[in-house]
């Protein structure tokens, strides 16, 4: 059995024994794969992702399980100068004078990396952070990048930045850039094992994992 998670589940579930072959990547690639014709067990993805294989009829009627919610932001490196993110002018700033900067490339389907590129081209500073970019394809890397001292600043979800050795969360972007993202477990492929996945995912042990790396609202 095939499992499709995001990453933004990673750090709470990557460490887990689960049975079947878990295939970890953004929530445009997993979604496409599934409008495309693989048919994995279970599906974790945005809540908007899930509407659209919903629409499509490619979900399990009555399966849906919310993960929560978890809100774009900032990665920084230990010991790297932190700045003030609370308004549009700061992360301006903060973006303008870091040394470096990791995302996901927005054309991977992620969530993070293609809000982000939005961000920018609003702040209209595109130009001055490409030179010292390092895009990647999921924003995992981006943090694990950051965690490695490789780039100052990793831009991901926020629950693919607490917890991980390295890095910090310098905070959520303000507004008017704040995103907050559901995401959610489904079965796409019906089977026994695909319903014990959904059984786990539901215990209060998986429950506390998700709420240690900042899920809200589940």
């Amino acid at each position: 059995m095939k499992l499709f998670f995001c990453g933004a589940v990673k750090t709470a579930l990557e460490h887990n024994s689960w049975p079947g072959e878990i295939a970890w990547g953004t929530v445009g690639a997993l979604r496409d794969r599934v409008l495309a014709g693989e048919r994995p067990g279970v599906i974790i993805v945005s809540d908007a992702a899930l509407d659209q294989l919903a629409d499509h009829g490619l979900l399990v009627p009555g399966t849906r399980l919310s993960m929560g919610d978890t809100a774009t932001g900032l990665a920084i490196r230990d010991g790297a100068r932190r700045r003030p993110i609370g308004t549009s002018e700061e992360l301006r700033v903060a973006l303008l004078t870091c040394e470096s900067i990791a995302w996901a490339d927005g054309r991977s389907g992620a969530t993070a990396g293609k809000h982000f590129e939005a961000v920018v081209a609003q702040l209209g500073i595109m130009a001055e952070l490409l030179p010292k970019a390092t895009l990647v394809r999921f924003g995992v890397e981006a943090v694990a990048a950051c965690s490695r001292g490789e780039v100052e600043l990793a831009v991901s979800q926020s629950t693919e930045i607490v917890g991980r050795p390295g890095v910090s969360l310098l905070g959520p972007f303000p507004a008017p850039f704040a995103l907050s993202t559901g995401y959610s477990a489904a079965i796409v492929e019906d089977s026994a094992a695909a319903r014990g996945v959904m059984a786990r995912l539901a215990t209060p042990t998986t429950r506390a994992a998700l709420d240690a790396i900042g899920f809200t609202n589940p």
